[in-house]
């Protein structure tokens, strides 16, 4: 079973992040592989909205982001993460959703029209998801707002929302490590996914 963490906050120790790693933690079996990427490291490039990819099924731009996809397609569960700036998600997730829905689209012609359809490869995916949210003083109503966005790549890309954390109140990065029932519930997520009880 392959297990792909996607963290989408540029703080490698912070509070999304160590979520993410509790969650990697419980899924954790003997026979697992956990990979952990952090978004801030890799070169994703805005969507240029060229729709190239809608032609060849293949984003143009010469960054990550096909790194990325593929590593997605390899895994069994993804566990996308991000904190709430702006009310929604960082730049970074942002950039890598923005280009999911975009490279997901295929353009035809159909009687001089042209029409937009969705790719029907994911659809043979059985792919789960686990979705982290976190915000400082942030309501509830924009993490929710936030996961959302989130929940849009994973409609995207066929994978089954399981499970999903939402936590505000994380002022400073690790702050979560003080609150010993969030960290249990985000192992237990994981335990829960990988069928361990």
């Amino acid at each position: 079973m392959k297990i792909l963490g996607i963290i989408g906050s540029p703080h490698k120790n912070g509070n999304t992040a160590i979520l993410a790693s509790k969650i990697m933690q419980g899924i954790k079996s003997k026979n697992s592989v956990l990979e952990k990427i952090f978004l801030d490291d890799l070169n994703l490039i805005p969507c240029k909205a060229c729709f190239k990819c809608a032609k060849n099924g293949k984003c143009v731009l010469k960054d990550n982001f096909n790194s990325v996809v593929n590593k997605i397609r390899q895994a069994d569960i993804i566990i996308l993460s991000s904190p709430v700036y702006c009310e929604t998600v960082t730049a970074q997730t942002k950039i890598l959703i923005d280009r999911i829905d975009s490279s997901q689209v295929i353009v035809t012609k159909l009687k001089g029209k042209t029409i937009l359809k969705r790719r029907t490869e994911w659809n043979t995916y059985t792919k789960k998801g686990i979705i982290v949210c976190t915000g400082d003083l942030s309501p509830m109503k924009e993490i929710k707002q936030t996961s959302s966005v989130m929940k849009r790549a994973f409609g995207d890309l066929n994978i089954k929302l399981t499970d999903e954390i939402l936590a505000r109140g994380l002022t400073k990065s690790g702050d979560v490590l003080k609150n010993s029932i969030l960290l249990e519930k985000a192992i237990k997520v994981g335990t829960k996914l990988a069928g361990i009880k």
